[in-house]
């Protein structure tokens, strides 16, 4: 099998973290919009570095559990865990994997950025607003920003899902971008061209806040084919497409 190396993360102990968390939320009986402690406290409550109790605390957001609010605080945005959890790699990566995930949000993403040009609220389309506002912060390719930004626009995918009012395909599109947030990070150090993606997602968001369900849906298209191109290209360069 053709592997991409990455180097691994404390995986079990940021799962064990989640866990806890968000049993914590359960025994205090925290609602959505209810604040955290720190992620200081937090750590010294769990016995755990700050940096250890940061990875799982990003993982709940990205789980969509959690909001971490940038010089404000952790705010519960869901109160129960989700059926589908982040998938532990030890890390190393399926090319293959990478790219049946791209062919498969290809498949999905592009109808249901249609129905949310359609469907979605101004609540919605604020929330977009914010997300790509944040993105545009954490652009330089550095290794803490990218951090970021991974959570960003996967967040930024999610919300689109939401906006189309449809459960069972938001569902499909968080479990996409959750089960493989690992392959979803390698996405973005392969296609390495972080202002040519927001730009795309600029044009979406233009798109869905026209109402406008067919070039939300090109544009969809556009962009993940393009992303699909872009990583093709660079894994036959290196010799590392996977056969089947």
């Amino acid at each position: 099998m053709t592997v991409v190396d990455r180097p691994g993360a404390p995986v079990s102990l940021s799962s064990h973290l989640t866990r806890e968390v968000m049993s914590l939320i359960l025994e205090q009986g925290l609602r959505p919009g209810d604040r955290l402690p720190s992620v200081k406290d937090l750590a010294e409550r769990f016995s755990v570095a700050t940096p250890t109790m940061r990875e799982a605390l990003r993982m709940l957001q990205m789980a969509g559990n959690l909001d971490i609010r940038h010089g404000s605080g952790i705010y519960v945005s869901r109160a129960e865990p989700r059926l589908m959890l982040t998938n532990p790699y030890a890390g190393t990566l399926s090319t293959g994997t990478i790219l049946n995930l791209l062919q498969a949000r290809l498949l999905i993403e592009p109808a249901v950025a249609e129905l949310a040009a359609i469907q979605a609220n101004e609540k919605h389309l604020d929330d977009l607003g914010d997300l790509l506002a944040e993105a545009e912060a954490h652009l330089s390719g550095h290794d803490t920003d990218d951090a970021v930004l991974g959570v960003v626009n996967m967040r930024f995918h999610r919300a689109i899902a939401e906006g189309s009012a449809n459960s069972v395909l938001a569902d499909v599109v968080f479990s996409l971008t959750e089960v493989h947030i690992k392959e979803q990070m390698a996405v973005l150090d392969l296609y390495n061209n972080r202002r040519r993606d927001h730009q795309q997602h600029k044009l979406i968001f233009e798109a869905l806040r026209a109402g406008d369900p067919s070039d939300a849906r090109r544009l969809m298209r556009d962009h993940l084919e393009d992303v699909i191109s872009v990583i093709e290209t660079k894994l036959a360069a290196a010799g590392k497409t996977e056969r089947t």
